[in-house]
């Protein structure tokens, strides 16, 4: 063919004739030759594509390079690389000239319908594998205001198929004269060698062959994968976060309806049992028992009285009876207001450590009855309290074995036990659902940790098998979203 031509014009008959130059006039004409000979500009042209094709690496890659690098080769007004296959749509990749194409151009849909129609009149094997010169105008839609308007109407159809096989892509050339043969040529062993490169590209997406081969040895040896987990027992874990709490403390509240006057101790110290925690205002209830104990000491200087006068004068021998009744209530009234002035002052009844927030707090506030102002805690006696979330509460039972993670020792674990879990969960301030779960250490002697310390529990329930404890969590997701 015209392509594969060299440069092999005859030397002159004597290879000793020297140039003017002093080099053989041989070598001298056969290099001119050279450089003037077509075919030779176009054989090394071809070769450049052929190794640059081979470096590109995608399927974007390889058509931008077909749709604009072939201009040194074929002269072309435009090129436009197409994929699709035999009886379906075809649909452009690539223009020359364009780094994307834009779907909704008229003028590329009507080289997609163009090709379309092309394409389904080729279900011969052989026609659909040739390379075909065809008029635009043959084709396109009469209708279609871009089959006037189109100057570039003479057009050369590549398909591009590897090994004989049917093409799944097709390279269409347009300019406005007609193609020749040498074109075809040309077309043809630029199609081919970009229909390889795409099954090149095709094949580096595969598995690699001896995947490929082992295929069903591999999905045998997951069989028994899967098999074996089903038998295969653990037990099922649930982590949660953790906080170590005091065992029953006691809570001290308001006695009465009052405002805090102050805190008497500073939060987590340690107290001995009477000593004031909290100062509630007290200047009504001090008032009110300075007046009772008045009234006690004018009713018994009255009962006084009646007891010297009631010697001689029988009046008041009666009264003195009254008179003492009203000591009595007196006196009992004095006994309340001393009560209610005493719970003016909240004291510890117990020894321990005062667990509550910052003092300025309550400074200030008003309490009502019951209401709990701070804990009085055995700092000796501790307990673990879990936040453990509805979604992971599937093996929660008293008696359960957990393992606490202190933040502060995450290095030495602590083996406890669940001594108690909530009825009913609860959302925290995150809106999070969650079970309170308490437990605490096996070991009577073990050292207790300091009360409010924090870290990460690990509760372990009951056995379960391997496959159901590591598909445990997709399988709920599942259940979820599908209801079954």
């Amino acid at each position: 063919m015209a392509l594969h031509m060299a440069s092999s014009r005859s030397a002159p008959a004597d290879p000793a004739a020297a140039s003017n130059d002093g080099r053989p006039r041989a070598a001298s004409n056969a290099a001119s030759a050279s450089q003037a000979d077509p075919a030779s500009g176009t054989a090394a042209q071809l070769i450049r594509l052929e190794g640059e094709l081979r470096r590109c690496t995608t399927r974007d890659e390889l058509w931008q390079h077909l749709a604009n690098e072939a201009i040194a080769l074929l002269p072309f007004g435009q090129a436009l690389v197409f994929e699709g296959a035999l009886g379906a749509r075809w649909r452009v990749a690539a223009i020359s000239g364009l780094a994307s194409v834009n779907r909704d151009a008229p003028l590329v849909r009507w080289y997609e319908n163009l090709v379309t129609a092309l394409c389904r009149q080729a279900d011969d094997p052989a026609n659909a594998l040739a390379v075909r010169s065809i008029d635009a105008h043959a084709y396109a839609d009469p209708d279609d205001p871009c089959s006037s308007d189109a100057v570039l109407t003479f057009l050369l159809w590549v398909p591009l198929a590897d090994g004989g096989q049917r093409p799944q892509a097709g390279w269409l050339l347009a300019r406005d004269q007609p193609w020749e043969e040498a074109h075809h040529r040309l077309a043809a062993r630029l199609g081919g060698a970009y229909a390889h490169g795409l099954s090149a590209i095709a094949g580096r997406a595969r598995p690699a062959r001896g995947l490929r081969r082992h295929r069903a040895k591999f999905v045998g040896a997951l069989t028994v994968l899967a098999a074996a987990l089903a038998f295969i027992h653990v037990p099922l874990t649930t982590l949660a976060p953790v906080e170590v709490t005091p065992q029953d403390p006691f809570v001290v509240t308001a006695a009465l309806p009052a405002v805090v006057e102050g805190t008497l101790v500073a939060p987590g110290a340690q107290v001995a049992e009477g000593e004031p925690l909290v100062q509630l205002v007290d200047t009504q209830l001090r008032s009110d028992f300075e007046v009772a104990m008045q009234k006690v000491e004018v009713a018994r200087a009255k009962v006084l009285r009646l007891q010297q006068a009631a010697v001689s004068d029988p009046t008041a021998k009666r009264e003195l009876a009254v008179a003492q009744s009203e000591e009595t209530v007196a006196v009992a009234e004095r006994d309340y207001a001393r009560a209610m002035l005493a719970k003016a002052v909240l004291r510890a009844p117990q020894a321990g450590v005062a667990l509550y927030g910052d003092p300025r707090d309550w400074l200030g506030r008003p309490v009502a009855v019951g209401e709990a102002i701070m804990r009085v805690a055995d700092p000796n006696r501790v307990q673990y309290q879990l936040k453990v979330p509805v979604a992971d509460s599937v093996n929660l039972h008293e008696g359960a074995a957990v393992r606490v993670f202190l933040d502060a020792a995450p290095l030495d674990p602590l083996d406890a036990e669940i001594v108690r879990v909530a009825y009913r969960a609860e959302s925290d301030a995150a809106g999070v659902a969650s079970y309170t779960v308490l437990a605490r250490v096996n070991d009577p002697t073990a050292a207790p940790e300091r009360l409010g310390l924090r870290g990460t529990a690990r509760v372990y329930g009951e056995p379960v098998s391997l496959f159901y404890y590591l598909l445990r969590r997709p399988i709920t997701a599942l259940r979820q979203w599908t209801g079954v």
